[in-house]
């Protein structure tokens, strides 16, 4: 099976690159890649060979979210497996071991600007839109995106994102919580390898025990909802 997330090492950062040719659903298989790729760079971490990651889309986008036609398929098992284990993947990023970045290279959409939060620094573009577009296709969001954006949107943010699927772009998405910086189309990617190399001179142990200390109370409702997501699921 071809991967859908490549991993390359340069300046002590491992760059995950998400890639299925279309918009990066985060479909079982692509989930299953993209935690490979972590599992490397968090070996190559325990070893002092990474000290930073980065996330990348493809040229396209970032990512569109979950693949709708494990929905569609009337496989509540699968269905609900893929939920799991996307928030398992945030709960990844959000304690992982060295710094992650994370390059918006198009549309974060859905599961996939869940990701996006998870980062510790997020660089985008003026053409990185941001949305949590559940409640504008028919879709009940599940706790564990509602306590992921809580922990990191501004309030008023939050709620237009949870109750109206608003769309950020460009400075408002900054200023929303979605992104911390945005360059020019084209540059995202660079910029991001660049914060990351200057996140490698951080102490590791320190920043992953600060953002522990300081995300505690996140990671714990976003695991509380992945552990209610069979109820929560059943009653959608």
């Amino acid at each position: 099976m071809t991967s859908t997330a490549t991993y390359a090492l340069t300046d002590s950062v491992a760059t995950i690159t998400l890639d299925d040719g279309k918009v990066n659903a985060l479909s079982p298989a692509m989930q299953h890649h993209v935690n490979e790729a972590l599992d490397r760079a968090e070996q190559a971490a325990a070893a002092g060979e990474v000290k930073a990651v980065v996330l990348a889309g493809n040229s396209r986008v970032f990512s569109a979210g979950f693949d709708l036609s494990v929905f569609n398929s009337g496989d509540a098992a699968a269905a609900l497996g893929m939920l799991s284990g996307g928030f398992e993947l945030s709960i990844r990023l959000l304690s992982f071991p060295v710094p992650v970045v994370i390059a918006a290279t198009g549309p974060a959409i859905a599961m996939g600007s869940f990701l996006l939060l998870s980062g510790d620094h997020r660089v985008g573009s003026p053409s990185s839109r941001c949305q949590a577009n559940e409640v504008a296709i028919g879709m009940v969001l599940p706790i564990s995106a509602i306590e992921i954006m809580r922990a990191r949107l501004t309030r008023a943010a939050f709620s237009r994102a949870v109750s109206m699927a608003a769309v950020f772009t460009g400075p408002e998405a900054v200023a929303a919580g979605w992104l911390d910086e945005i360059v020019e189309d084209g540059n995202v990617l660079a910029r991001a390898h660049d914060v990351a190399v200057e996140a490698t001179g951080l102490h590791a142990i320190a920043h992953r025990a600060s953002k522990l200390k300081a995300r505690k109370e996140a990671i714990a409702a976003i695991q509380a909802g992945i552990d209610g997501l069979p109820a929560e699921f059943t009653a959608s």
